[in-house]
Parts: structure tokens; C-alpha cells; sequence
């Protein structure tokens, strides 16, 4: 039920600083982007250590480009079962290598009680990427940038 309560929460993160169209105006390639995002979420899990495991992805959804046409991303979850690390040692992880990867952070707490921390970014390899420390289950949630292609078509090929 724990987990489950993170990966909701997860989900919400993901949904709430998803793809917003706002990705640089470089053509970027399916590719590319689901590499770039697959490599900072699975990098991110790496800095924090753990037994991470994939929740969903990374798979394809729609998105708009810049130029008003239809695109695709990539978005990744990644989940830590409870643990006793301690989540503000590990958002101050996040925000460096975020940070150095030209992301743009922002820590927060969840309305929840007890609150839970968490930093969310934007920017770099990802059009949004989130952290969730919740001591219950951890979350990483990434959305690639919007790339050149058909979602529907994709996701029809089985991506």
C-alpha cells in the first residue's frame, strides 16, 4: 500500500511538471531524448544508491513543439522501496548534480502529513525531472525533451 501511495504521488510529480513545450527549439531526436532521460533519472538513482526499480517507462506520450506541431517524449519512473536514508541529505545530492547538468531546481514539500521533501528541475537533458524522499518509498520521474515523431504512431510500434 506504501508503494503504492509513492507511485501515485510519483505520478502526480510527473504529471504536474511534464512535457510543456517549452524544450529548446534544436531538433532533437526520439533517440536522443529517450536516451538523455533514461541516463539522468538512472544516474540520478545511482548518486543516491539503493535498490531502485523501474515503475513505468520509459515510455512515449505526445507533446507539442515549439512550432505548434505534435512531438514525442519520453517519460521514466524510477522507485526505492522504504529506507532510513535521510531525505535532506539527498535533495542537496540531487540539487548539485542536477545543477551541474544545467538543470534549474527547486526544492519543496508535499501537502501531506507528515509533509515529504522533494526537489523538481527543469532543463538540460530533461524538460522536467523530479525527486520524491518520502522515508515510505522513493521516487525519480523525468520527462525527455519533445522530439521529432508520431506518439501515436510509436506507441502503436510498441515504444
Amino acid at each position: 500500500m506504501r508503494t503504492r501511495a509513492v507511485a501515485i504521488l510519483a505520478a502526480s510529480a510527473l504529471a504536474l511538471t511534464g512535457c510543456t513545450g517549452d524544450a529548446p527549439t534544436d531538433v532533437v531526436d526520439p533517440e536522443g531524448a529517450q536516451e538523455a532521460v533514461v541516463t539522468m533519472v538512472d544516474t540520478s538513482a545511482e548518486a543516491l544508491g539503493g535498490d531502485w526499480q523501474v515503475y513505468s517507462g520509459p515510455a512515449v506520450e505526445g507533446c507539442p513543439k515549439d512550432d505548434g506541431g505534435d512531438g514525442a517524449a519520453y517519460a521514466y519512473i524510477l522507485m526505492r522501496g522504504p529506507t532510513d536514508a535521510e531525505p535532506e541529505a539527498d535533495v542537496a545530492t540531487l540539487d548539485e548534480l542536477w545543477s551541474a547538468r544545467g538543470i534549474t531546481t527547486e526544492t519543496y514539500q508535499s501537502g501531506g502529513t507528515p509533509p515529504h521533501l522533494g526537489i523538481r528541475g527543469a532543463g538540460g537533458p530533461t524538460t522536467s525531472i523530479d525527486l520524491l524522499a518520502d522515508p515510505r518509498g522513493y521516487s525519480i520521474s523525468a520527462v525527455s525533451e519533445c522530439a521529432d515523431g508520431d506518439a501515436s504512431e510509436m506507441q502503436g510500434d510498441g515504444e
